[in-house]
Formats: structure tokens, C-alpha cells, sequence
């Protein structure tokens, strides 16, 4: 293997581990999210005095649930593909 070449493999192996770090933080966005929406939901729910605002509370709370749900499952279709990738990647250098 040339230097070009394992360059190239250090490159992609970097590269790999950005997309981790980045659905990571994706997952721990929407997590903040959701718990930012339940929180107001409860908040409007304990605190206001009105129909409307506790109506709002009401659908905040299921909307955040909605939320933490979808962020986990956008996690764990990425990392299977992340996944397929370094084996596509592992494969490839076995081949070189």
C-alpha cells in the first residue's frame, strides 16, 4: 500500500468517526428537544389558568414523546448504515 492510498483510508477511517460524533449530537438534539416540549407542556398544564394554554399542554406532552421517539429511531437507521460502511471500508482494504 502506497502512501496515497493509506492516506486515503486514514481520510475515510476520519471521516467515519465525524459522522459518528455527528449523529450522536443529532440523537442528544432531539432528546433536548423532546424534554424541552414535555417540560412546557407540564408547565403550562400546572401553572396557567386558562382552557387554551392547558389544551397546548396537553398536545405538547404526546408531541415530545413523538419527537424522542423519531431521534431515536433517525439514530438507528444511521448507525446501521454507518455501520455497513466501515465493513464496506474494511472489506475494501482487505482487498488492497
Amino acid at each position: 500500500m502506497d502512501m496515497r492510498e493509506k492516506r486515503s483510508v486514514e481520510n475515510l477511517v476520519l471521516a467515519i468517526v465525524r459522522t459518528e460524533l455527528a449523529n450522536r449530537r443529532t440523537l442528544l438534539s432531539y432528546l433536548n428537544t423532546a424534554i424541552a416540549l414535555f417540560v412546557s407542556g407540564a408547565g403550562l398544564l400546572k401553572l396557567s389558568g386558562s382552557n387554551w394554554l392547558e389544551m397546548i399542554g396537553i398536545v405538547l406532552m404526546p408531541v415530545s414523546v413523538v419527537v424522542a421517539v423519531i431521534g431515536v429511531v433517525d439514530y438507528r437507521i444511521l448507525r446501521r448504515s454507518i455501520e455497513a460502511e466501515k465493513a464496506r471500508a474494511a472489506a475494501e482494504e482487505a482487498d488492497v
